[in-house]
């Protein structure tokens, strides 16, 4: 039985069962049921429990599909994916349910442009960081950020993996970070450059009665490890004293630090030798993809790199995204 506090806000009707059931599935195959997901399919449950029938139809799914107002784009896509998911769900358990029409899909598609940060920006990034103003409460901000940026520019972890990390995680001996059942359940040992390792080693040095099951990144305010909104907080405010924009003038999302990292790990392999059918699967056992189409997206080439791999291997067909894009 579902125990969590978000499943249990489901609103009764004749399809709450199975969401449940459904719930219970994607767990048993070792996926993470996040809050938001809980919160989504909470919303996907209301919408058909107004039909009152244990059924699917073509005419509710064109209904409940229909570009609407108020819904954001990034919303109707996450709607089209939990309804096709709990439609084909529902077919397993004989269940009468249509499927969801492809053309939904290219309905909303959008062509994502992360900011690839150039190794000039990059510098100028870690020259603001590393020169933080202090603050009136607490100065603690002034160790962290210089270490957490450096840790995303340098092992393209995900911010929510950098912030879970706890003191026992790093082992500045073996010049590794351990993380733990992240994204997918997927755990990984990350090596490190010599430079992080010295500013790792650093910080520990500054925080050395922490325990060592205690965050890593601990706020002096909430005794808390660090929140995702106060990081992308510091990471926009740090982005806009170095003066970095993107090319529609704002600020880079933190999240693109993660793609930096692969576009420029990926050149770096196929620049030193390495074939694309090797450095593909490598980079995607260091960034923790389950799956090599999640790397595929994450590779941004630079104008003079994209050119010389198209030439190089035109066999690929489908690996490079058809739209070229450039670096910043």
């Amino acid at each position: 039985m579902i125990k969590d506090k978000e499943y249990l806000t489901f609103e009764n009707g004749i399809f709450k069962p199975y969401f449940e059931k459904y719930i219970e599935f994607k767990r048993s195959k070792g996926e993470k049921v996040a809050r938001s997901t809980l919160i989504s399919l909470r919303q996907l449950n209301n919408l058909l429990n107004q039909y009152d029938k244990l059924e699917i139809t073509t005419e509710m799914i064109e209904e409940i599909l229909s570009p609407k107002d108020h819904i954001s784009p990034h919303r109707r896509k996450t709607l089209i994916t939990n309804l096709r998911q709990f439609s084909e769900f529902l077919q397993v358990l004989q269940i009468p349910s249509q499927s969801v029409n492809s053309s939904y899909y290219q309905a909303v598609e959008q062509k994502f442009k992360p900011y690839i940060f150039s190794k000039e920006n990059l510098k100028k990034l870690l020259c603001v960081t590393d020169k933080l103003p202090k603050a009136n409460r607490s100065n603690h901000h002034t160790i962290v950020y210089p270490v957490l940026i450096r840790i995303l520019i340098g092992t393209g972890m995900r911010i929510s993996e950098v912030l879970a990390l706890k003191v026992s995680d790093i082992d500045c001996q073996q010049g590794i970070i351990k993380v733990t059942n992240s994204k997918n359940n997927v755990s990984r040992l990350i090596p490190l450059s010599d430079s992080l390792i010295k500013a790792v080693n650093n910080y520990l040095d500054n925080i050395i009665d922490q325990p060592g099951d205690s965050s890593l990144f601990i706020s002096p305010y909430t005794q808390k490890a660090y929140s995702y909104d106060a990081v992308k907080y510091m990471f926009q405010k740090i982005c806009k004293l170095a003066g970095i924009y993107t090319e529609d003038n704002k600020l880079p999302n933190i999240h693109s630090l993660r793609h930096t990292f692969c576009t420029y790990s990926l050149e770096q392999m196929l620049e030193n030798g390495m074939d694309i059918y090797s450095a593909i699967p490598i980079l995607a056992a260091y960034v923790g993809h389950v799956n090599l189409i999640d790397t595929e997206r994450y590779i941004h080439f630079t104008n003079t790199h994209y050119h010389d791999f198209i030439e190089q291997e035109k066999t690929l067909g489908q690996l490079v995204p058809e739209v070229q894009h450039e670096s910043s």
